[in-house]
């Protein structure tokens, strides 16, 4: 940024929240790739950052997340159970069921859980933006059972009793629930890859937006997906 903010003419600047959503995008663009799929992810600039002077820091402590479900992040001293928290998060992110759906899918395909852990990450070519999480999670070969470790299960092959996965109950209850595991099946069809693509794309842009109060009210710009190949 400070690179950029030097060599820039005509007093163009670009600040760190922008940098930020706009990498993301990048790197959204650049897994879509991977899977087969050229997409441009909609970014619009105008986001400003906060000086130290201009930030109560201490506020802050109170706002620290103690759950995130779309990085599959739990922390000890909750009382609300992994699941309804994810749901909670998403109320407040105002996702209906397939945006939240298809969130933690894609969240989980980029491999981008916290701390890098391998939990509802079910696939073999993490960084693609692939449909993949849905695809083995609904896989009848496989079988759950609890680890010894609190909170997560372990997915082992139904015949030969080989591991495959593990997973917390954020990524099962997609599964498990009804009016999810339906979401889900739509996700895992074979012909609903650009699908997937686009309506994460569209998630993820919503969601990127949700505090650019600046923007007029419109509807969701539409995302084109085109085969790379």
């Amino acid at each position: 940024r400070t690179a950029f903010n030097r060599q820039a003419t005509g007093g163009k600047q670009v600040s760190l929240a922008d940098l930020i959503v706009l990498s993301g995008g990048a790197a959204i663009e650049q897994a879509a790739k991977k899977a087969g799929y050229a997409v441009e992810v909609p970014f619009t600039p105008g986001r400003t950052d906060a000086s130290a002077a201009e930030t109560d820091i201490k506020a802050f402590d109170v706002l620290e997340a103690t759950a995130d479900g779309f990085r599959n992040y739990y922390a000890k001293d909750n009382s609300r159970s992994p699941a309804e928290l994810l749901v909670n998060r998403a109320d407040m992110l105002t996702l209906t069921v397939p945006e939240m759906t298809v969130l933690v899918g894609g969240m989980r395909s980029l491999n981008a859980n916290d701390a890098g852990s391998p939990d509802g990450v079910f696939t073999n070519r993490p960084g693609t933006l692939s449909n993949d999480f849905f695809v083995n999670l609904l896989d009848m070969s496989t079988t759950w059972k609890k680890s010894p470790t609190a909170g997560v299960y372990e997915g082992v092959d139904r015949a030969s009793g080989k591991h495959r996965w593990t997973a917390t109950p954020v990524d099962l209850v997609f599964g498990s629930n009804s009016e999810l595991r339906a979401v889900s099946e739509v996700y895992a069809a074979n012909d609903a890859k650009a699908k997937f693509v686009t309506n994460f794309v569209a998630a993820w842009t919503k969601v990127m937006n949700l505090d650019r109060f600046d923007l007029r009210p419109t509807a969701n710009t539409p995302v084109r997906v085109a085969s790379a190949r």
